[in-house]
């Protein structure tokens, strides 16, 4: 089996991107994996993580590229997109959205270990007690429809970074840009 920092290398050619930061993304893959064995973090169809989770999120740099932006993750779950945007570029303003209180503390153990500066808020996008403004609303494999105008009332954005299967699109807003990776998609909207 090829080594982590051998699959990471092969994923930033992949999606075309200057690789940066490495060995924090091994470490990340590690404790990962390491908690996944305690807490449900990603299921058995993900285990290619590199390929199957790194890499996808990796594709918002194609969307924004050097730009300091702030981001909004909602439904974090195992950081993905958000710790991988972070670890890439140290200097985005994260905030991670996950109601699921394990994974909330495997995100404040990933981001103290890795020294990431992230908000991490345990809740619901519906339960929100103020607005939050940002650049750019990231998602991964979430079903927006119902949470749309709750994420529009509580999360101030200027677009949408939406990582779901090639075949799904998100027909109630308007797709500006859209990079196919395997069996993803990235999509970018305009809010």
């Amino acid at each position: 089996m090829t080594d982590l920092k051998t699959q990471l290398e092969k994923a930033f050619r992949r999606v075309d991107i200057p690789p940066a930061n490495i060995e924090k993304f091994i470490a990340y893959i590690e404790i990962l994996k390491e908690w996944n064995r305690k807490v449900a973090l990603i299921s058995k169809r993900e285990e290619n993580i590199v390929s199957q989770l790194v890499a996808p999120s990796l594709l918002f740099f194609k969307f924004f590229k050097g730009q300091k932006q702030s981001v909004v993750d909602i439904g974090t779950g195992a950081g993905f997109p958000a710790i991988v945007l972070k670890i890439y570029n140290p200097s985005l303003n994260v905030t991670m959205i996950e109601s699921n209180y394990k994974k909330c503390g495997f995100l404040r153990y990933v981001c103290a270990k890795l020294d990431l500066e992230c908000t991490i808020l345990n809740s619901r996008v519906e339960d929100l007690e103020k607005e939050i403004n940002c650049d750019v609303i990231t998602t991964r494999a979430l079903k927006l429809e119902p949470l749309l105008p709750e994420i529009k009332r509580k999360v101030k954005g200027g677009y949408l970074f939406f990582i779901t299967s090639k075949d799904n699109h998100l027909t109630y807003l308007s797709l500006e840009k859209e990079i196919i990776f395997k069996k993803w998609s990235a999509q970018l909207y305009r809010l």
